[in-house]
């Protein structure tokens, strides 16, 4: 709110005094404009940045932390066990609980995927965050279980395209992963 006042009190002033009282108000209008135009720009991105936190918070939860670390121990388990390791073969030969974690890790990313595609949070503040856990489910799990299932194999496409792939993604993952 200080922006539109300064700028309108500037702008009448100048206005005033070079003695047209158009002049003052068409700059008062002015200011004001331009001040109203960078708040919403402000907000928008302060909004997009709350939505990012709120993305990394809920996803570093203790609960969500077991979550993760449970779907981990499931997939690694599936990938050996299950030669067609496709979304139906796993939703039928997996435990509902199993499954379930295993279907919460995905549809996260799904709701992740959408938030950065539409810019409704800030992929720069979640790619700090999500970079390497992100390659990390999609190297060693979504992209097999994806081409097994007739996916293609990158569904994450907006992921993909703001979270640079970590160079050496194992030994990434092993020091910053909480996940098995």
């Amino acid at each position: 709110m200080e922006v539109i006042t300064i700028t309108s009190i500037l702008s009448a002033v100048v206005g005033a005094l070079t003695g047209s009282l158009g002049a003052a108000l068409f700059g008062a209008c002015i200011g004001a404009a331009l001040s109203a135009i960078l708040i919403v720009i402000h907000e928008t991105n302060r909004e997009r940045k709350n939505r990012a936190l709120d993305l990394i918070q809920e996803y570093s939860s203790p609960s969500y932390i077991q979550i993760r670390n449970d779907a981990g121990k499931a997939l690694k388990k599936s990938m050996v066990e299950i030669d067609n390791p496709s979304w139906d073969n796993l939703y039928r030969k997996l435990s509902t609980e199993e499954w379930q974690k295993i279907s919460k890790i995905e549809h996260f990313y799904k709701k992740l995927n959408l938030m950065v595609d539409i810019e409704e949070a800030d992929s720069r503040y979640l790619a700090k965050y999500f970079e390497v856990e992100f390659w990390h489910w999609q190297t060693r799990y979504f992209s097999r279980i994806n081409l097994a299932s007739g996916d293609p194999e990158m569904v994450f496409k907006a992921l993909a395209d703001a979270f640079e792939q970590p160079t050496n993604n194992n030994a990434s993952v092993q020091k910053t992963s909480e996940t098995v």
